[in-house]
């Protein structure tokens, strides 16, 4: 279900425009994890972590965990758990994590706002970028911005059977 809602969605939707290169190029790795509780997916993220950082044959992993039933708050605060754990490995200049929930929720917005759909997944989702070539992306903030900005109206322009096509785990 992963590769099918990065192809459909955010591919297909223009969500980000850095996952098509290296997803045709077979750069990206997907890993669905068994942890269906934080500690053991706590210890599924640091062996995947390892597991990412000692090889250079794929720019990114996504880490899902299709079993765990939890809410977005909790596993918002579960990533952040994990970031603290890298940080606490050295490796908060090297990696940062990114969090995708089905419920997703940016802080001050109502969870029915288009916006959130931005960082929606159909499980629980940790996505590990290199900060190298994050680096190496060089956006300006306004650029981000824009970026941002873009990919609400492409998503405010999508009517209820789109959104229902791309975001059932929403709309249902």
């Amino acid at each position: 279900m992963i590769k099918s809602w990065i192809e459909k969605t955010i591919i297909g939707l223009d969500l980000c425009p850095f996952t098509r290169k290296p997803y045709l190029e077979g750069k990206i790795s997907i890993d669905e994890l068994t942890g269906n509780n934080p500690t053991d997916s706590r210890q599924n993220f640091l062996h995947s972590l390892n597991k990412f950082q000692s090889q250079k044959q794929f720019e990114t992993t996504i880490l899902a965990f299709p079993q765990w039933k939890i809410s977005f708050k909790d596993f918002y605060d579960f990533t952040e758990d994990c970031s603290e754990q890298l940080v606490d490995l050295k490796l908060a200049d090297e990696f940062q994590l990114v969090a995708f929930h089905p419920g997703f929720c940016f802080e001050g917005l109502k969870v029915s706002d288009r916006a959130n759909l931005i960082n929606s997944s159909p499980y629980p989702i940790i996505h590990i970028l290199r900060t190298i070539d994050l680096d190496l992306i060089n956006l300006s903030v306004e650029e981000a911005e824009s970026m941002s900005l873009g990919n609400g109206k492409k998503l405010e322009m999508l009517n209820d059977a789109e959104l229902k096509d791309h975001f059932p785990w929403r709309t249902s």
